[in-house]
């Protein structure tokens, strides 16, 4: 028997580079197989999303699950965040990166998504809010040098070569790594410092590769992981981002990091902003934390422990064993048999 009443499906086709025709058909055979009532739409635009998912409630949705990629996923949390009744999320990955499902031990293809949909847990996360624009952010909110290589992105340049587009944007404005005057505000407390890039990251580890953005994040504290950047060329950025692939995070005079429920970035001259992997708006901007505000649906075998072990080489096989122990005591055949 399915576990939700009636699924609402939004669509981007625009996403990634999986052929939407593909991915739609896929769907709607699965949840049709599994005996699902549900709704699939296509988004014309990131409006779509929103309005549908704030509505999703009162039109007698019980879930609602975003195929696409982070931005989808972001508009689809931000409608319902905006709702007087909030559902579920869930994920169908189709984007460039999908960093938030792949965080959340959302398989990548088809098929195991919509299996998180029939087997999966609702779990409450934080999730993140930024007052100037009245936006929610699940992943990230960054100013300075990220957002700027978002901005100059090309559409195009994404669907066709994927996450080496920002690879190549990134050489192209190399010069925008120097930096300048800011002023960090932490729950009030106000600090002066020179950066190029100040990020608030609240989902930022894909455990199942033991690889995470900054130490400690967590998105079931009620905290934003604060990463600062100073370094003074792009040479100097790569040698940042290759100590954090190899899970060294400190001793580095140009990377600070810090922990704060709310924060304020100011700086001249300003810089972009981006939430989730899109452009929204300039600095200043703040960003605040809304703890255990968001539901999502993850698997089964996915825990809050799953973040503070998530550095650990064992997690992975640990998790898997755990998850065909508890398919075995259900009395199901493990998805790998």
């Amino acid at each position: 028997m399915p576990q939700f009443n009636r699924v609402l499906v939004i669509v981007n086709p625009a996403a990634g580079q999986r052929n939407a025709a593909k991915i739609r058909s896929a769907i709607e055979s699965y949840l049709g197989e599994k005996g699902y009532s549900f709704a699939l739409r296509e988004c014309r635009n990131r409006e779509d999303a929103r309005q549908w998912a704030r509505s999703a409630a009162e039109d007698g949705f019980d879930l609602v699950a975003a195929s696409g990629g982070d931005g989808t996923v972001r508009d689809a949390a931000d409608g319902i965040m905006k709702s007087r009744a909030r559902v579920p999320l869930a994920q169908i990955p189709a984007g460039t990166t999908n960093f938030v499902a792949r965080a959340m031990l959302i398989p990548m293809n088809i098929r195991g998504a919509l299996d998180v949909i029939d087997t999966g847990k609702p779990m409450p996360f934080d999730i993140g809010y930024i007052p100037e624009y009245d936006a929610y952010f699940v992943f990230v909110a960054g100013a300075g040098y990220d957002a700027t290589l978002i901005r100059e992105t090309p559409l195009h340049l994404k669907k066709k070569i994927g996450f080496f587009a920002y690879v190549a944007t990134g050489i192209k404005h190399a010069n925008a790594v120097q930096p300048v005057r800011m002023d960090l505000e932490l729950d009030g407390k106000v600090r002066h410092l020179r950066a190029h890039t100040v990020m608030a990251v609240n989902i930022g580890t894909i455990s199942n590769l033991g690889f995470s953005f900054a130490p400690d994040v967590d998105p079931h504290d009620g905290k934003l992981n604060v990463e600062i950047m100073s370094t003074r060329s792009l040479a100097g950025s790569l040698l940042i981002v290759l100590k954090i692939l190899m899970k060294k995070y400190h001793g580095f005079a140009d990377l600070k990091h810090e922990k704060a429920s709310r924060i304020r970035v100011t700086s001249d001259p300003p810089f972009p902003v981006e939430i989730d992997g899109d452009h929204i708006g300039m600095t200043p901007f703040s960003a605040e934390v809304v703890p255990g505000g968001m539901t999502f649906l993850v698997p089964r075998n996915y825990t809050e422990d799953t973040y503070k072990h998530a550095m650990d080489p064992l997690a992975p096989l640990v998790a898997d064993l755990k998850a065909e122990v508890d398919a075995r005591l259900r009395g199901a055949r493990p998805k790998n048999e």
